[in-house]
């Protein structure tokens, strides 16, 4: 059980990292903030057209990169994002340890039996998740307020008119954290209760016992000449 532990935990300690970096981390659900222009939201889905977007840490890298810095016309995508530029930043900062506690998790599980230090690190992990939820619970919070116009984001990564347009008057109305980034939360939880119960299985291990049966006693010679 030792070695499978020493296997298993690092795996399920990278695996999530693995997580974190390909999975969606943010949801994003776009409508329209007044009732009269409902139906344009039901318009867009009839046609197919996206309403929900999420993106993973790969997405964002990929949406900056093809970003052509090069036209005048472009929004600048700092000042753009300005309002929540320090949640941002914490949030990056808290989500990187989080992934880095990971790290440490799978070398000391990988290297030592110190199971206590494991669920030590993991408990870290899990206070730097909820950190960087309520950080980002804050950052939302502004993005649904219209600090941040949707019609720049547009502006920033499309070249569409329509899309302008259109973002000219549709709203972000929710926009929360994915499962991605509750599934790093999740298995910090599963590490900690895989530590505890292989420490419980080490502790006092299985036995598989072989059940005799019980022999018949060998009846006298003097029982069997009496029948």
């Amino acid at each position: 059980m030792k070695i499978a532990y020493r296997i298993i935990t690092p795996i399920l300690a990278l695996g999530t990292i693995a997580i974190g970096i390909v999975m969606k981390l943010f949801h994003f659900a776009i409508g329209t903030a007044s009732e009269q222009l409902s139906q344009l939201t039901d318009l867009l889905k009839m046609f197919n057209i996206k309403t929900t977007f999420e993106f993973s840490v790969v997405d964002i890298i990929k949406l900056l990169m093809g970003v052509d810095t090069s036209k005048e016309s472009e929004v600048d995508i700092v000042a753009m994002i300005e309002p929540i530029f320090p949640q941002l930043i914490a949030f990056v900062v808290f989500f990187i340890l989080a992934l880095v506690m990971l790290l440490v998790v799978a070398v000391v599980s990988a290297a030592t039996n110190k199971r206590k230090l494991v669920i030590g690190f993991c408990a870290g992990g899990l206070v730097l998740c909820f950190i960087a939820i309520i950080i980002s619970n804050s950052a939302f919070a502004k993005i649904i307020g219209g600090e941040i116009a949707l019609s720049d984001v547009v502006s920033a990564f499309s070249e569409s008119t329509w899309a302008a347009l259109a973002a000219a008057i549709i709203t972000i109305k929710t926009a929360t954290l994915s499962g991605g980034f509750y599934g790093i939360f999740g298995m910090y939880l599963l590490i900690i209760f895989w530590t505890i119960i292989s420490h419980m299985l080490i502790k006092e291990p299985i036995q598989f016992t072989k059940k005799h049966r019980r022999k018949k006693p060998i009846k006298s010679v003097s029982a069997i000449f009496r029948r």
